[in-house]
């Protein structure tokens, strides 16, 4: 686990290696193949709908074995999540494996424990978790993108703090704090979402 000055400010947990190269690419590789549709946002109720002026990125639908197999390793980590935190976590919301083409982002927000979203879902969500499936590269080449960064944000004391992603890297905050993701430039994004409660 590696932290830096300004990530300490959010309380980011950090775990490098949290897969593997190979399954990166496995799951890549899967992800290229399955079907896609576009990714809801949440508000006031529990029914998601499409908003692509808020969150614009495909959903992808990779095989019950490959979820199943991402839920399990999440679990097997939830400890050690709820020991950084402090916080009791007893289950996991079925991962989102998502891919952000070209344009694609999704607006500074908050996953939960706030009172801004109302959902179900919302009052269990405590740790926001992401795991970076490829690398962030300026230049073009193939198996990165541009841009895509996860940005974090506190409005009250004006500090930010921009994590490139990494193959295989997982982070994880509190679902209160502000973040989002900026438009990706060139390439496609791999990644995924999932919440500890």
């Amino acid at each position: 686990m590696t932290k830096s000055h300004l990530s300490d400010h959010f309380d980011l947990y950090l775990v490098r290696n949290f897969f593997d190269a190979d399954f990166c690419r496995e799951l890549i590789a899967e992800m290229h193949s399955s079907t896609t549709s576009p990714a809801v946002t949440y508000g006031q109720g529990s029914c998601g709908e499409v908003n692509e002026t808020v969150r614009k990125v495909a959903r992808v639908q990779p095989s019950e074995k490959t979820i199943t197999r991402v839920t399990q390793r999440l679990m097997d980590h939830r400890e050690r999540v709820a020991e950084h935190f402090g916080v009791s976590l007893r289950s996991c919301e079925e991962p989102q494996f998502l891919c952000y083409r070209t344009g694609d982002f999704f607006v500074a927000h908050q996953d939960g424990n706030t009172g801004l979203v109302t959902l179900e879902t919302d009052k269990s969500r405590r740790v926001s978790v992401s795991i970076f499936l490829n690398s962030q590269n300026e230049e073009p080449d193939g198996d990165s993108y541009g841009g895509g960064s996860l940005v974090f944000s506190d409005w009250r004391s004006n500090k930010r703090f921009e994590l490139a992603g990494e193959p295989g890297t997982l982070v994880a905050f509190r679902s209160e704090i502000t973040h989002e993701v900026v438009p990706v430039t060139h390439g496609e994004r791999y990644s995924i979402v999932s919440w500890f409660g």
